[in-house]
């Protein structure tokens, strides 16, 4: 799924806390370079600076391996200082890159809050024109708790809460923007500056690959993106990875899926412990950037629970996503009578189908439904009988291909509609034939259909 992102690689942000909380994120981009990205001989990092005292307009030089970068600074706008300083977000990195990639070389940049960024990020551009340059750029983003002497910073949940206030500090970096609110969400203000005016001069775009913090280091993959309801106000520190290149594609990454199911398993959770928030997904989500039809089902012991779903509107699909996961609890008390509670959330697995866009439905009459309509799973059935409607989603005739005919697949979604099993005969009906993204969380794992 990142394959076509990381050739067009041309820099990334990452988190500098240590490699037992951060590691992940940062291994993220590492384990999915290309040979030929490891293979590079020179890498630009942009150091945050955590302690701006005695800094002036000079930009220090943390690291020039073996001098090979003597000729970046000549003709430079900025002026460079060879200065030891103590600064983790490179020596807690560095380590790592050396070890990701083959016999490179870094020259490690640390702007202060008098450096012009401009200046900077065009003496930086200069270079990577004469050169093959991987230009990396770090950042934590919120630190909150007592260690940090802000706990009112946050609301409860204080997870949730703090994805909320870091939803347009990240939207805004994978579109090269940042802004005063987004300068406080982080730690290393100066170097992301310089990075994102070098990525806006590209026009590279960001696409985010990893999202955490630091409480949640060690849970797999669907459980760093459960809310966490506690009222207790622990302490954490927030990371994420975003790749830059020549991205416009709307793809939906694993971190996008990630979320996801994390998100519907919290709106679960909320509703279930009677807790009156409203949850969603951040705006940089994929399912924030496209508005295709949803439609949530969970299973219990391989046995449909609920299912429910909307289609095609003006809404994102997140909020579409929302809407679906609600309903979900109610259907499955009302409909399947194998209600979801805090004693089953657990063992479900869930599957989001995303309907695909409603202009590539084909439509025909439905008595024609003998000759337009292919019984094997691939596809799903809107119908319209006057005003009554119903769908069967791909699964209903994947599980029924080998019990029944089209007709009596036909007769049996006229019935849903409430409408006499034969009006689909009708001339006046109309079926849409669609397909669908069928993507399942099993436990811990996710599959694709």
């Amino acid at each position: 799924m990142y394959q076509n992102y990381f050739n067009d690689l041309k820099g990334f942000i990452i988190p500098h806390a240590g490699i037992k909380y951060a590691g992940d994120a940062r291994r993220k981009i590492f384990e999915n370079l290309t040979s030929k990205q490891k293979n590079i001989k020179k890498i630009i990092y942009l150091s945050a600076l955590h302690n701006p005292i005695n800094s002036t307009e000079k930009v220090f030089i943390l690291n020039n391996d073996n001098q090979l970068f003597t000729d970046f600074f000549n003709n430079t706008k900025c002026n460079y200082i060879n200065e030891v300083i103590d600064e983790h977000s490179f020596t807690w990195v560095k380590d790592e890159i050396y070890h990701y990639f083959n016999e490179v070389n870094i020259l490690a940049l640390c702007p202060t809050p008098y450096t012009n960024y401009n200046d900077l990020a065009i003496d930086i551009i200069n270079y990577m024109n004469c050169n093959e340059i991987l230009l990396i750029s770090t950042t934590d983003l919120i630190h909150y708790g007592k260690r940090f002497n802000n706990s009112d910073l946050l609301n409860y949940p204080y997870s949730y809460n703090k994805i909320i206030k870091e939803e347009d500090t990240i939207d805004n970096f994978t579109n090269n923007i940042m802004t005063i609110s987004d300068q406080n969400n982080i730690c290393g203000p100066y170097a992301i500056k310089t990075f994102l005016t070098i990525s806006k001069y590209y026009n590279w775009k960001g696409k985010v690959i990893d999202y955490y913090d630091s409480s949640v280091y060690n849970k797999n993959e669907i459980e760093k993106h459960i809310i966490n309801f506690s009222k207790e106000n622990n302490e954490f520190v927030s990371y994420v990875s975003i790749i830059y290149g020549n991205y416009n594609e709307l793809n939906i990454l694993p971190i996008d899926l990630f979320q996801t199911f994390g998100i519907i398993k919290s709106i679960l959770y909320s509703k279930l412990l009677n807790i009156d928030i409203d949850i969603r997904l951040p705006k940089w989500n994929i399912f924030n950037k496209i508005n295709n039809g949803i439609f949530i089902s969970t299973e219990l012991n391989n046995k449909t629970n609920s299912c429910t779903g909307v289609f095609q509107n003006s809404n994102k699909s997140s909020e579409n996503i929302t809407t679906s996961t609600i309903n979900c609890i109610n259907d499955s008390i009302n409909r399947w009578k194998i209600p979801i509670n805090l004693e089953n959330i657990d063992l479900l697995n869930i599957k989001i189908e995303i309907i695909e866009d409603i202009s590539l439905w084909k439509s025909y009459p439905s008595n024609t439904a003998n000759n337009n309509f292919i019984m094997n799973g691939d596809y799903g059935m809107f119908l319209k009988l006057n005003n009554n409607t119903a769908t069967f989603l791909p699964s209903v005739a994947e599980d029924n291909k080998n019990n029944w005919t089209i007709n009596e697949y036909m007769e049996q979604l006229s019935i849903k509609s409430n409408s006499d099993k034969n009006s689909w005969k009708n001339k006046e009906g109309l079926m849409f034939i669609y397909k669908t993204n069928k993507i399942k969380l099993n436990k811990d794992k996710i599959t694709f259909n």
